[in-house]
């Protein structure tokens, strides 16, 4: 890794030299290839609704900067613990293709649905998600 890569995590997150000497090589370039995350952001649109506790409907969307969710862009004012893991299995492989240089939308699967199985399977709602990478202009 680089100095200015090295120098820049440490005035970022106060990592360490020793931590950054274990870091694995795909951390590494998603270090030195940061920049390239800032040119887009994700966004988690709801495409269907049913029951949802916490209150998301169709069109609302959460939107992240790299693994970080952007509040002031977002439209959705709430998010359940059970939609952060599968958006995280969406989102995690393109960034990943962001930081790789290949393209973030190739992935077959694009929408993602929350872990509750809805009231006709026995739970209580139901939410999928299209994501999407955009590139900012």
């Amino acid at each position: 890794m680089n100095e200015a890569t090295r120098e820049m995590a440490k005035g970022m997150i106060g990592i360490t030299d020793e931590e950054l000497d274990k870091l694995s090589p795909g951390i590494e370039r998603l270090l030195e290839n940061s920049a390239a995350l800032m040119e887009y952001r994700i966004v988690a649109e709801v495409v269907e609704s049913e029951n949802c506790f916490a209150f998301l409907k169709p069109g609302d969307t959460m939107v992240f900067n790299g693994t970080m969710l952007n509040v002031h862009e977002s439209t959705a004012q709430t998010i359940c613990t059970d939609a952060i893991t599968p958006l995280n299995t969406a989102i995690r492989p393109m960034l990943s293709a962001i930081v790789n240089g290949d393209d973030p939308n190739k992935y077959i699967f694009n929408h993602v649905q929350c872990l509750d199985t809805g009231a006709v399977h026995g739970g209580l709602g139901r939410v999928l998600f299209k994501v999407s990478a955009e590139k900012m202009e």
